[in-house]
């Protein structure tokens, strides 16, 4: 641990709301901080009391960064051009739903940060995007964001539902939906993860695929249970609708040079879609990637700035990243701030969807989180630590978008128990629609346990909890949730781009 203890007395001139653990106090009265740092005599007298608070924080917050071996954010491999032309217009382009009408953009827009706001998704059949989209078959979850997927090499979703397995490869939904000569031939190593959750959303009938007899997907696919035949056939149709348009018969051959179109599969789709996210939405130019340190384009260091955080951003930082004040990273970890593992941590469930029962327990309305996937009744209501990177573009927060405040979403960790059983679901989600479908659980959800390490996170008083949001925001990119200048004024199929 740190070497020495320092206090520093600050007087009527600092505002109490930078004070790193003293929560209570009025601004007209003296504020102690207890510091430390690992050596005091660098400070000399002449410093103003905000200038000594900021010199003890930064040396605290970099001894901090050590500890925890938290590193500048490194880049992901890099792809071909050619191959992330060609998921970028994958991405975008409808027509690889079967009714035309969805792309992976619908939900994951740039212009919302790569999520849609809502706390379900919306898929076939809906008009617009985000809060403004109507008409859509109602998903069972919140949209997950994609920035730096890179850093998720154990599996995507909040169960884990695309996992990466020891053997190598991946298996969806916990099944070997994809052929494993179809990964072996397709899938980049460094993205199998990214490149088998992008095959799925269009096999999945309320996202892409649509509903039996809609569309030639679902009228000529034969409808099995588990459908591995309907995913093979689905698949091996997309492909068809893409060879029948000359510029993505090219953009496949220019990306996989050597291979011709007739001999590839949607594997190599989703390849190439996992490509386009891995590049486009990584993101390292935030105020906490300023402080810690870049890597540039070339791979050099570009060292880490001690201005780069505010007074309440570094009270902030200290506390989550301190063992013995928040302990935020015993589960968000490392420089994507998520161990990548499965916690109980009593967050309110809302039932999948009243267009779409099709979830665990009595009626479909429940959603059991990693049990799904392990078959295991210990991860019932288990769920992965999401990472933060843009944590506060993506709202609304929590794993089903339970809170519209993040201050809400935060004092949850304060008394879990105690917040589960007071939630109330008119007062912390605005979709009014959403309101009839919360489930009343939350004995079930509170009998299967809580992650014990959630009794050692303590998120503070008022004060603290501005510098911990202060020190999300620092985790956040400048320029706001709007990446518009991504999309594409066109696709190869000619079919409208979600603007």
């Amino acid at each position: 641990m740190l070497n020495h203890r320092v206090v520093a007395v600050l007087g009527v001139s600092m505002v109490t709301a930078f004070a790193c653990d003293v929560e209570d106090v009025s601004e007209t009265a003296d504020v102690v901080v207890d510091v430390a740092l690992d050596d005091a005599e660098e400070f000399r007298s002449g410093s103003t009391p905000n200038s000594l608070l900021k010199s003890l924080l930064v040396a605290e917050v970099r001894d901090l960064i050590d500890e925890n071996g938290i590193e500048p954010l490194e880049p992901p491999a890099p792809v071909s051009d050619e191959l992330f032309e060609l998921g970028e217009a994958l991405f975008y382009d409808k027509i690889l739903s079967g009714n035309l009408d969805v792309s992976c953009s619908t939900c994951h827009h740039p212009r919302l940060a790569t999520t849609d706001r809502l706390t379900m998704n919306r898929g076939v059949h809906g008009v617009g995007i985000g809060p403004d989209r109507v008409g859509a078959a109602v998903g069972g979850r919140t949209t997950q964001p994609l920035w730096n997927l890179h850093k998720l090499q154990k599996g995507l979703a909040v169960d884990h539902k695309v996992p990466l397995a020891a053997d190598g490869y991946v298996y969806p939904l916990g099944a070997p939906f994809v052929p494993f000569d179809w990964q072996d031939e397709a899938f980049d190593p460094n993205m199998k993860a990214a490149a088998g959750q992008a095959m799925m959303p269009q096999v999945t009938d309320q996202e892409m695929l649509g509903f039996p007899g809609e569309n030639d997907f679902t009228t000529e696919c034969p409808q099995d249970n588990p459908p591995f035949e309907l995913m093979l056939c689905a698949w091996g149709k997309m492909m068809e609708r893409l060879g029948a348009i000359p510029e993505y018969v090219d953009m496949f051959e220019a990306a996989y040079p050597g291979v011709a179109f007739e001999d590839m599969h949607f594997a190599y789709a989703g390849n190439a879609i996992a490509a386009y996210e891995f590049r486009a939405f990584f993101s390292n130019d935030t105020p906490w990637d300023r402080f810690v340190g870049r890597i540039d384009p070339t791979g050099g260091l570009i060292p880490g700035d001690d201005d780069a955080l505010s007074l309440q951003q570094l009270a902030g930082a200290r506390r989550f990243l301190d063992p013995d004040l928040g302990n935020c990273t015993s589960c968000h970890a490392g420089n994507a701030f998520t161990d990548e593992d499965f916690h109980k941590t009593l967050q309110p469930q809302f039932g999948p969807g009243d267009t779409v029962p099709a979830g665990d327990g009595p009626g479909g309305l429940d959603d059991f989180g990693r049990m799904r996937i392990s078959g295991d009744p210990d991860d019932k209501y288990a769920w992965r630590t999401p990472p933060l990177r843009n944590v506060m573009l993506t709202g609304p927060w929590g794993r089903q978008s339970h809170y519209n405040d993040i201050k809400d979403f935060l004092r949850h960790y304060r008394f879990p128990v105690l917040a589960l059983l007071g939630y109330d679901i008119t007062e912390s989600v605005d979709e009014v629609a959403m309101h009839s479908q919360f489930l009343e659980n939350r004995q079930a959800i509170i009998a299967e346990g809580v992650d014990p390490l959630l009794y050692t996170v303590n998120i503070g008083g008022p004060f603290a909890l501005d510098n911990l949001v202060q020190f999300l925001h620092s985790l956040s990119d400048d320029n706001g949730a709007d990446f518009s200048h991504l999309i594409p004024l066109s696709v190869p199929s000619g079919l409208p781009v979600d603007p």
